[in-house]
């Protein structure tokens, strides 16, 4: 049997099988580095306030730093780190018992006082529009489309995540842009 050869910084192919594995060799802060932000913006599109997106931020990192030495390096960190963020998101809605969809920030972070306050004002207004028409959709089509599109998750890491197989994702991920797609026809129709 002979030694597995390192190729690239996150793939190992075994001479005997030539088959490609996965493996992570960045160390803990390179990846938080990476993932900080993306964590973060897939919490404040699903809280109430930023500093509770913020707050939850470091609660999953501080999570993930203690149980680093648990993680397999053998499947993509995104998984892992969206299944400890997605866990204390369900955390954070059992102790507050509430759904916390509705949020007065930006989904995607501060406002840009450089823009023309016609355009500020649209985009204020298109994301207001996004967030009703997510609230809906069922739990898991809001839990699929915002780790895939505020997460930046491939299917197979959101199907991770979430325990379910990648078809099912799929299937729920399609039926929810065909349910917002639906509710953005009807809205137009009833603003003209």
């Amino acid at each position: 049997m002979g030694m597995a050869i390192k190729q690239g910084e996150d793939e190992v192919v075994s001479p005997t099988d030539n088959k490609t594995v996965y493996y992570e060799s960045r160390d803990f802060t390179e990846l938080y580095d990476e993932f900080f932000d993306r964590v973060n913006r897939y919490l404040r599109c699903r809280v109430n306030h930023s500093w509770d997106a913020d707050d939850l931020t470091t609660t999953v990192f501080l999570k993930a730093l203690e149980k680093f030495d648990q993680y397999s390096r053998t499947s993509p960190f995104a998984s892992w780190i969206f299944r400890i963020a997605h866990n204390t998101y369900v955390d954070f809605v059992r102790k507050k018992k509430e759904i916390p969809t509705e949020q007065d920030d930006l989904l995607f972070g501060e406002i840009d006082m450089t823009w023309q306050p016609e355009v500020q004002a649209l985009t204020n207004e298109e994301i207001q529009l996004l967030k009703e028409r997510m609230e809906k959709l069922n739990q898991d089509q809001r839990d699929v489309l915002t780790l895939r599109y505020f997460g930046d998750l491939k299917i197979s890491q959101v199907a991770e995540v979430l325990g379910r197989t990648e078809s099912s994702v799929k299937m729920i991920s399609h039926r929810g842009l065909l349910q917002l797609q639906k509710l953005y026809g009807r809205g137009k129709r009833h603003e003209i």
